[in-house]
């Protein structure tokens, strides 16, 4: 499907093929013309208070160490894990710690802003 697309958009390059045409032969390829969304690298955690210039904190953890995290949830004994997603769900966060649900939990954390008394700001987001 990949290099069918790549075919047809360089011979939209040369000229070949007008941008129309190009577009029918996309479609009836079934190409995905929507760019691919490039995997997530870092978790950065941000913390920021209103009247300061600088950030007060400022981590940024790479995926692959909490994706490798997330893994070692397996060796937790069952009636732990229960506890721990119990907790969880108290604060309000639908997520259940288990190995099968690694890339949506990390999803989920694509944009999360939090106002805190005090006027700090947490921000968490992957990039």
């Amino acid at each position: 499907m990949q290099s069918e697309r790549k075919r047809i958009l360089g011979m939209l390059a040369r000229g070949e093929i007008t941008v129309d045409e190009a577009d029918k032969l996309l479609a009836s390829a079934g190409a995905d013309t929507t760019p691919a969304r490039r995997k997530p690298r870092y978790l950065y955690i941000i913390i920021e208070k209103s009247n300061e210039t600088r950030d007060r904190v400022n981590i940024r953890i790479p995926i692959k160490l909490l994706a490798h995290g997330l893994k070692l949830t397996k060796l937790i004994p069952a009636a732990i894990r229960e506890k721990i997603n119990a907790a969880v769900a108290k604060v309000g966060m639908n997520f259940r710690v288990s190995e099968e649900n690694i890339a949506e939990f990390i999803d989920d954390l694509t944009d999360i802003s939090v106002e805190i008394d005090g006027g700090e700001k947490v921000q968490i987001h992957c990039r």
